[in-house]
């Protein structure tokens, strides 16, 4: 079984404009500073994330991909200009986290040599079109863009097809204009915060009984119950751990034949 998980991460500055490489530079060399491991690496091929521009075409490889600015080309997270250091440190922290939890593969699922980084194909957000195995739909409901590509590729897992807000108000608007089987919905964000959208989402009669997961990084006993008054059906802490996520999933499965019968 291979892993994803590495000491030290190697990012990749292909083809970006002398500017656009000192800032990241700055960013990488603050990051050693607060004890995160990066190394920029000359070579695409030993790199575990890729910036890119958003019209340039990279070669296949294993890497977690940041592309700056708005692309029609696949990515694993998007970097918005100007390139402000915070917004870079959180787009490499992203990219990071994602490259952590990603679930392992097998050989046989993704032919790869030993010590790379597996990759997962970018699939775009919102997708209309849906494997016809997939047997549920849900919501992810966060502003993080890592957070929202491991629940993805947990759903896909699991034959669960998702669809993709980043707000609160995001979320209710999709809700009522499509049914879900079951929602996971982020507590803090911008905008309304979690706790409001699943109140606001138990108010509307056709989703008094879909199954809502609330996501956080808190663990206080008094979030949780929080997350009960509001109407949540379950809790998850993030970051969300592969197998913690499965047993939820299963649960949740079992909630929704019941409620199918």
């Amino acid at each position: 079984m291979l892993t994803t998980t590495k000491e030290t991460i190697g990012i990749c500055l292909f083809e970006l404009p002398e500017k656009d490489q000192a800032v990241i530079q700055r960013v990488v060399t603050f990051g050693a500073s607060q004890g995160k491991h990066y190394s920029l690496q000359t070579d695409i091929t030993y790199a575990d994330i890729v910036i890119t521009l958003d019209e340039i075409e990279i070669p296949d490889n294993t890497a977690i991909n940041i592309r700056i600015g708005e692309s029609d080309l696949p990515y694993d997270i998007l970097l918005q200009r100007p390139l402000l250091v915070t917004r870079v440190m959180r787009a490499i922290d992203d990219a990071a986290q994602l490259l952590r939890s990603r679930p392992a593969i097998t050989e046989t699922t993704l032919p790869v040599a030993p010590e790379t980084p597996i990759a997962t194909v970018a699939v775009p957000e919102n997708t209309t079109e849906q494997p016809e195995s997939y047997r549920y739909t849900a919501l992810v409901v966060d502003d993080s863009a890592a957070i929202r590509k491991q629940l993805e590729i947990e759903l896909r897992h699991a034959h669960i097809a998702a669809d993709f807000a980043e707000t609160g108000e995001e979320a209710l608007e999709k809700s009522a204009q499509k049914q879900y089987d079951l929602i996971f919905l982020d507590v803090i964000m911008p905008g309304i915060d979690g706790y409001e959208v699943c109140r606001k989402m138990r108010s509307s009669k056709t989703m008094k009984k879909t199954p809502i997961i609330m996501l956080s990084g808190k663990t206080s006993p008094l979030d949780e119950v929080q997350g009960v008054i509001a109407g949540a059906s379950t809790y998850l802490t993030k970051p969300v751990q592969h197998e913690q996520f499965q047993q939820t999933l299963k649960r949740v499965s079992k909630w929704l034949t019941n409620f199918a019968h």
